[in-house]
């Protein structure tokens, strides 16, 4: 049997630190707490659950709450580097369903009646009052691409990845450049903001009907918009599209109509899935970075979880990379007009 003190012998630590680092109390350095939680995972330490509980008054169990369907790569991708950085923090996950009436409010009592460690929260109706009183209660909380007034919040560069998204399109000759939102939310108000942002400082003259409002993972309204743009006198040569599924299913559906990708229209998706680079044409988009929203968003529960009452709410932004493809051509110059 492994014990704290064969650990903290290899990490050249007392057992003290070594429990520290197992048990997420974080006044020892990241580094050095990711050091320890890898040496006791590959020397086939498992701590006594019930024993730490009793010690420590915390489960080693994180909450998740997300309303979707599991279906969706993006969030099945998060989902799935959150449940392995929790697991190399020494952490299970659990997630928080709503009680068999439908009812939100039943996610506080949840999280409370099993003694949660804290709960991130990843997808979900964030102006229903259920979900504010859980994010908003003193179990410890992070909210991914949300924020709340006094909550921890990690997200993704919204604003600033579809600003790099326009440059990258405008680089390669096109100038009218439309963008199909998602769903009303944080995500799709902070997007819109950077598209315009950077079409007033390039100089790109934004009309009504340039801005559409679509869904997120709904291929069909996203090819409806785009037909609806390919019939205007003065048409986009370049659209965003709310997320890279609804794209690639538009590239099929268009396809049907005998509309070609790129070369009757130029598109670029979201999220950087990875079927979107095994298709051809290969999708041009801004890949998130998951595995990062991972990290920042376990290491920031757990320090609230290790602080009640002294840490601070913050706002960390992870930024994403921008995967040039095949569905961006390069207009001639001819057909590069304001």
């Amino acid at each position: 049997m492994v014990r704290l003190k064969d650990i903290a012998r290899a990490c050249g630590v007392s057992p003290a630190t070594v429990s520290r680092a197992l048990n997420g109390i974080p006044c020892i350095s990241k580094e050095q707490a990711e050091l320890i939680c890898r040496t006791a995972k590959e020397m086939g330490y498992y701590p006594n659950a019930a024993a730490r509980t009793l010690k420590t008054s915390r489960s080693s169990n994180i909450g998740i709450l997300y309303e979707d369907r599991l279906d969706h790569e993006y969030f099945s991708s998060l989902l799935t580097a959150l449940r392995r950085e929790a697991e190399n923090r020494g952490y299970d996950l659990t997630i928080i369903s709503r009680d068999d009436s439908g009812d939100a409010g039943h996610y506080y009592e949840h999280a409370r009646k099993r003694n949660l460690d804290g709960v991130i929260v990843i997808q979900a109706d964030f102006d229903s009052a259920g979900v504010i009183r859980l994010a908003t209660s003193a179990i410890p909380a992070v909210i991914i691409d949300h924020m709340y007034s006094g909550c921890d919040c990690v997200g993704s560069d919204n604003r600033a990845s579809v600003e790099q998204l326009v440059r990258y399109a405008f680089s390669l000759g096109h100038r009218r450049i439309a963008f199909i939102s998602g769903q009303q939310g944080a995500v799709g108000r902070e997007r819109l903001a950077g598209y315009y942002k950077v079409c007033a400082e390039l100089g790109i003259c934004v009309t009504e009907s340039d801005v559409r409002e679509g869904s997120f993972h709904e291929p069909e309204t996203c090819a409806r918009i785009l037909r609806e743009l390919l019939a205007e006198e003065d048409r986009p040569t370049c659209v965003l599209c709310p997320d890279d599924f609804s794209c690639l299913g538009a590239v099929s559906l268009l396809a049907e109509d005998g509309i070609r990708v790129p070369e009757d229209l130029s598109l670029i998706g979201y999220d950087g899935i990875t079927v979107g680079q095994m298709v051809r044409p290969r999708l041009t988009t801004y890949r998130q970075d998951t595995e990062k929203i991972a990290r920042e968003t376990v290491g920031l529960l757990l320090e609230a979880a290790g602080q009640p009452g002294e840490h601070k709410p913050r706002h960390i932004i992870v930024e994403g990379t921008l995967i040039p493809g095949e569905t961006v051509q390069e207009l001639p110059a001819e057909r590069r007009k304001g």
